[in-house]
Formats: C-alpha cells, sequence, structure tokens
C-alpha cells in the first residue's frame, strides 16, 4: 500500500479527518460499552474483568486508532511524521529523572488545585464534578487492586502500556505538532495541547497537575524530536502507581497512596532545583543539537 491514502488534502479537511476519526471512535466506544455490558451479564463476567474490556476498547479506539488512521490517510511516511524517530539515550534518561524529580512539585499543585472552591452560584457544578472525579477514581481503584502477577501485567499494559501509546500519539505526535505549525510558536502549541490532554480527563480537581504534567511531556517531546521519550515517561509515571498498588496488595509495602508524593519543604524545594536544573541541562542539549543539524546542514 502507498502513502498517504488521501493524495492531496487541505489543511482544513485534515482537521476534519481527524474530527471525524474522533468522533467515530467516540461513538463506537459508547456502542461497544453497552454491548460490553450486556455481553458481561449473559455471560456472567465479573465486574472487573467487564471494567478491563472497556478500559481496553477505549484507549484503543479513542487514542491508538485514530492517530494511526490520521497518518496512513494524510501523510506519505506515516510512522515519520509520529516522530517514531531514534533518539538519543539521554532523552530517555533525562525524561525519567524528571518525571521523578518533578512528583513533590506537583503533589503541591494538586493539593491546591484540591482546596480550590468555585463560587456559591455554582455549588451544583461543583459538587457534580467532584462526585464524578470520585466515580472515576473508584473504577480506578478496583481495576488496581490485584494482588497476583496477572493482574499486575494486565494493568502494566493496560493502564500504563496503552494510555502511555495512545494518548501521547494523539496529544503531542497529532495534537501538538500540528499545534505548532499552525501558532508558528512553539511555547503556545505545547500549552494548549497541554491544556486539552488534561481538559479530556474531565477532572477539574486534577487539571493543574495533570496541566504541569503534560507540559513536561510537551516540552521533553520537543525538544527530543522523538516519542519515545514521552511514551517511556508516560509509562514510568502510570507504571509507578500501579506496582505501588500491587506491592500495597501483596503486603510488601504499606504505603498511603492518597498522600503519596506529599513532602516537607526542604524537599519541595530540592524538586524544585532539581527540575531546573535537569529543564535547564535539556535546554543546552536541544541547542546543540540543533546548532550541529545546521552545521551538517551548510
Amino acid at each position: 500500500m502507498t502513502f498517504p491514502i488521501l493524495k492531496k488534502t487541505t489543511t482544513a479537511e485534515k482537521i476534519f479527518i481527524i474530527a471525524a476519526l474522533l468522533v467515530v471512535g467516540l461513538i463506537l466506544t459508547a456502542v461497544l460499552s453497552v454491548g460490553i455490558v450486556f455481553i458481561s451479564n449473559a455471560c456472567n463476567i465479573s465486574e472487573l474483568n467487564m471494567l478491563r474490556i472497556s478500559q481496553i476498547t477505549s484507549q484503543l479506539l479513542l487514542f491508538v486508532f485514530p492517530p494511526l488512521l490520521y497518518a496512513c490517510l494524510v501523510n506519505e511516511k506515516p510512522i515519520t511524521s509520529l516522530k517514531f524517530n531514534k533518539t538519543k539515550t539521554y532523552w530517555l534518561l533525562l525524561g525519567l529523572a524528571m518525571m521523578y524529580a518533578i512528583l513533590p512539585l506537583n503533589t503541591a499543585f494538586a493539593e491546591w488545585n484540591a482546596d480550590l472552591k468555585l463560587p456559591e452560584s455554582m455549588k451544583a457544578l461543583e459538587e457534580m464534578m467532584k462526585s464524578l472525579q470520585e466515580a472515576a477514581q473508584e473504577t480506578t481503584e478496583k481495576m488496581l487492586n490485584v494482588n497476583n502477577i496477572g493482574g499486575l501485567i494486565i494493568n502494566l499494559i493496560m493502564v500504563a502500556g496503552l494510555a502511555a501509546i495512545g494518548e501521547e500519539l494523539l496529544f503531542r505526535s497529532l495534537l501538538q505538532t500540528s499545534l505548532v505549525k499552525i501558532c508558528k510558536n512553539a511555547h503556545v502549541g505545547i500549552f494548549i495541547a497541554s491544556a486539552v490532554f488534561s481538559f479530556i480527563h474531565f477532572e477539574f480537581y486534577g487539571f493543574l497537575p495533570r496541566l504541569v504534567l503534560g507540559l513536561l511531556l510537551g516540552y521533553m517531546f520537543y525538544f527530543s524530536k522523538s516519542i519515545w521519550v514521552p511514551m517511556l515517561m508516560h509509562f514510568a509515571n502510570n507504571g509507578t502507581i500501579v506496582v505501588l498498588y500491587f506491592l500495597n496488595n501483596k503486603g510488601i509495602t504499606n504505603i498511603d497512596l492518597d498522600t503519596f508524593g506529599k513532602t516537607s519543604t526542604p524537599i519541595l524545594i530540592a524538586s524544585i532545583i532539581a527540575m531546573i536544573a535537569l529543564f535547564y541541562f535539556s535546554v543546552k542539549c536541544f541547542k546543540k543539537e540543533h546548532e550541529e543539524k545546521n552545521i551538517i546542514g551548510d
């Protein structure tokens, strides 16, 4: 098969295509969710397995397939367009270091976000958002509370692997890359993509820390020019939570995951200093690579 499948597409047509793919994915997810519930009741499938099937289905249809199909439809080199580029090892190491270094700082942002209060006139909306977030958290905990290796592997694939692949393809490879070109400003494109990334999770009381996480993933993608870097970072972030739940349920550790990341002021300051140092080093590496590329080009 030769690419792109659609030989000539305008910017407006490209926007329509990705919007159509996302809408179709959303509709299929909704239809299949109903079907999964019906089949689960008929075949006596456990609630946990039903949740797993629904989660995997939604990840594939909403996040993984749309960017892949879009790339095949409009790009001559689909894999290259999604930035599946080779990357230097130091970008992977920097990404992992920053993902863990930011934890105390982002936990502080999460606490501040959780304490936000809407005006009295919006009390009904506030209660609805809290209810939705609590329901989402309850569903997540049902999937994460496993104490066997099989359950751990499934969660690593489902919660860490598919989320890292799908969300990074959609929000970084596709959305951020497009926004940077449209806005002609990397910072604006990265911020908008990160805001959409955070908003799409529909958790108002987790919006700020997820926005910060999105910015970190976005800048590391922009610096490294490889989707492998934010994918690894995303996997590490989600995978850490999956493993901690497993270790707690096995009785190997006894970590309070509700307060995980909360720490003292000195460690918070250390987190800020570490992030500044790591980000500064990342910028230096990015500029050095850019200069070397220009020299080779000359």
